[in-house]
C-alpha cells in the first residue's frame, strides 16, 4: 500500500476517474481547463483540485453535456462547484447515520426496479445520474449501501441475476473510491489521528468499509485505505510502522465462522497490540453470537457505536493501544 501523496502520475488519475489516458492527454490539449503540472524530464503531476476537476467533469457529461461547453465555466468556477458537490460534510444527527430498513429514495428505487427487470444498462444509467445531482457524498454512500442491500435480498429470492449483482457492485466500488480520494488532504497533518481500514484476508465485499472510511474522515482522521482481502501480517506491518489510533476491519458473515476465527486470533495476536481493533460487517452477529468472548477486539455493529469510539480514541490517543482498548470497552460498555 503506498503512502498518502500529494501528485498523481496520469495513469493514477485515468485509473480513480475511469477515462483513458489517451482521452486526458486529448482533453489537455484542446481545452484550457486541464493544465497538469510537469516533471523535468516532460511527465504530467495532477493535484487533488486536478482529480476533483476531471471527476466532476465526467459526470457533468454523464447528464449529457458537452465537454466544449463545460470548458467555457473555466477552472474556477468548475472547481468551486466541484468542491462543493465532494465535499465531506459531517451528519447534523449521528442517528440518521443508520438508515438500513427505510424505504429507499425514488432515485434508488429506480435502480433496482431497472435490475429485477435485468435491464443493467439503464440501471447503471440511472446510478451515475444520481450520483452526479447526490447533494453529499455521505447521503450518497448511505443510500449507496441500503440500494446494495436490497439488492442482495432480490438477489437471493432470484430476482436479480449473480452479473447484475456484481456488476452493480464494481461500479459503485469505483463511485466510493472515488469519493474517498477526492477527499485526501494534501499535507500530511500531525494534529489528526490516523485510521486504517482494511477487510479479513478472503474477503471480497468492501463497500460497508469504504462508507466507514468516508465517515472517519468527517471524524477528523486521516484514513488510511488498505481495502479488501488483506493479509494480517500486511495490516501488522502498516500499524507497526504509522502507530494508527484506531483500526477498522470488517468482515461478510459469507466467510466461515473457522476462518473468521482464525483471523480474529491474528488480528488479537499482532495487531492489537499497536492499536484498539473494531470489527464491523454482517459477520460480527455470528461471531459474537458463537464466541461472545473474543479476545482485544471490539465488536460493533451499529455505525453510531463507532463514532462514539472514534471520538473517544481521538481524544485519547497519547494513551498506550492497551489503555485505549481498555478505556473504549468500558465506555462501549455503559
Amino acid at each position: 500500500m503506498k503512502e498518502e501523496k500529494k501528485y498523481l502520475t496520469i495513469q493514477e488519475l485515468a485509473g480513480i476517474v475511469g477515462v483513458s489516458t489517451s482521452a486526458l492527454r486529448a482533453w489537455e490539449r484542446r481545452y484550457s481547463i486541464f493544465t497538469p503540472e510537469r516533471t523535468r524530464g516532460g511527465h504530467r503531476l495532477y493535484t487533488q483540485d486536478d482529480l476533483k476537476l476531471f471527476w466532476f467533469v465526467t459526470h457533468l457529461r454523464g447528464q449529457g453535456n458537452e465537454l466544449r461547453n463545460i470548458s467555457t465555466l473555466g477552472r474556477e468556477d468548475l472547481l468551486k462547484q466541484a468542491n462543493s458537490f465532494f465535499s465531506l460534510s459531517s451528519p447534523v444527527n449521528s442517528e440518521n447515520t443508520e438508515t438500513s430498513g427505510q424505504a429507499l429514495p425514488a432515485p434508488f428505487e429506480a435502480i433496482l426496479s431497472a435490475l429485477k427487470q435485468d435491464n443493467m444498462e439503464a440501471a447503471i444509467r440511472a446510478l451515475e445520474q444520481v450520483y452526479a445531482l447526490s447533494n453529499s457524498a455521505l447521503s450518497f454512500a448511505d443510500n449507496a449501501l441500503d440500494l446494495m442491500a436490497q439488492v442482495g435480498e432480490h438477489w437471493h429470492r432470484g430476482e436479480i441475476t449473480v452479473a447484475a449483482e456484481h456488476a452493480l457492485t464494481a461500479r459503485l466500488k469505483h463511485m466510493l473510491l472515488g469519493l474517498f480520494y477526492l477527499n485526501d488532504s494534501l499535507i500530511d497533518n500531525d494534529d489528526q489521528p490516523i485510521a486504517v481500514c482494511s477487510t479479513l484476508p478472503h474477503e471480497l465485499h468492501e463497500l460497508g468499509l469504504l462508507r466507514v472510511a468516508l465517515y472517519l474522515k468527517t471524524w477528523g482522521y486521516r484514513v488510511t485505505y488498505l481495502g479488501a482481502n488483506t493479509p494480517v501480517v500486511d495490516l501488522e506491518d502498516y500499524c507497526a510502522r504509522r502507530k494508527p489510533t484506531l483500526v477498522v476491519v470488517s468482515c461478510a458473515s459469507s466467510l466461515s465462522i473457522t476462518n473468521m476465527m482464525h483471523s480474529f486470533q491474528k488480528l488479537s495476536v499482532l495487531v492489537a497490540p499497536h492499536a484498539p481493533v473494531v470489527v464491523g460487517g454482517s459477520g460480527v452477529s455470528v461471531i459474537a453470537s458463537n464466541h461472545p468472548d473474543v479476545q482485544k477486539l471490539i465488536l460493533l455493529r451499529k455505525l453510531p457505536d463507532l463514532e462514539k469510539a472514534a471520538h473517544l480514541l481521538r481524544n485519547h490517543r497519547s494513551r498506550t493501544a492497551d489503555e485505549r482498548f481498555e478505556l473504549l470497552r468500558t465506555e462501549l460498555q455503559n
